[in-house]
């Protein structure tokens, strides 16, 4: 039989561990940082010690980004597109509203989805 590890604290409900992680707190101990830079991840919590780099979330948050954005920034670009204004006003708008959204968007969702990985894989 193979030992299951010792944890410090116990593993948090879905809920408290996603609140958590969307304020890019450890979604364990809710004190210690997720992240060290931009969308890199702490390789273990400062506070309860737990492996938050070795959660494999790549490709996950950025495909949930552009799921859950797509549409709104579709509807938003279309509206700006129509409104009537010259062209060299509605493009740099439409892409400075769609990258802003996406830089926005994504560390939370990635934040959310180490949250999710995370508790899951304590269990």
């Amino acid at each position: 039989m193979t030992e299951q590890p010792a944890h410090a604290h116990p593993t948090p409900a879905l809920r408290t561990a996603i609140w958590r992680g969307l304020r890019f707190r450890c979604p364990v101990c809710g004190e210690g940082a997720i992240f060290r830079a931009y969308l890199k991840q702490v390789d273990t919590c400062a506070v309860c010690g737990e492996p938050i780099g070795e959660i494999p979330a790549e490709d996950g948050p950025a495909w949930l980004t552009v799921l859950s954005l797509g549409p709104v920034l579709v509807a938003l670009t279309l509206f700006i597109s129509m409104s009537g204004w010259p062209m060299w006003v509605t493009l740099p708008l439409s892409a400075a509203m769609v990258i802003g959204a996406v830089l926005a968007w994504l560390p939370r969702i990635k934040a959310l989805v180490i949250a999710v990985l995370l508790v899951s894989n304590r269990d």
